[in-house]
């Protein structure tokens, strides 16, 4: 799996679960809280997915746009398919 293929499945998957309106999204980032605690709204994470897509769809012919994808891959560090040697 490239670093690019994971990031398109980690973004569709949290586009899936916050299209199903307030969701837990199985890890620590997105959390359903109780009552008076922060949360994301579904409109937040997608807006978030979109941003990640559009940052994807950049060609990343050097090394700083690789980068990138290194530091969104980051986010989803504690994933079974995430690969040690995308961290920096």
């Amino acid at each position: 799996m490239t670093i690019t293929e994971f990031l398109e499945a980690r973004i569709a998957e949290d586009e899936a679960r916050a299209s199903s309106g307030w969701a837990r999204l199985g890890d620590s980032r997105w959390e359903t809280t109780e009552y008076g605690q922060d949360f994301l709204t579904p409109s937040a994470v997608l807006a978030e997915c979109a941003a990640k897509r559009a940052l994807l769809d950049i060609d990343f012919q050097t090394s700083a746009l690789f980068d990138n994808h290194r530091a969104l891959a980051a986010i989803y560090k504690d994933h079974p398919d995430y690969q040690q040697e995308w961290a920096k």
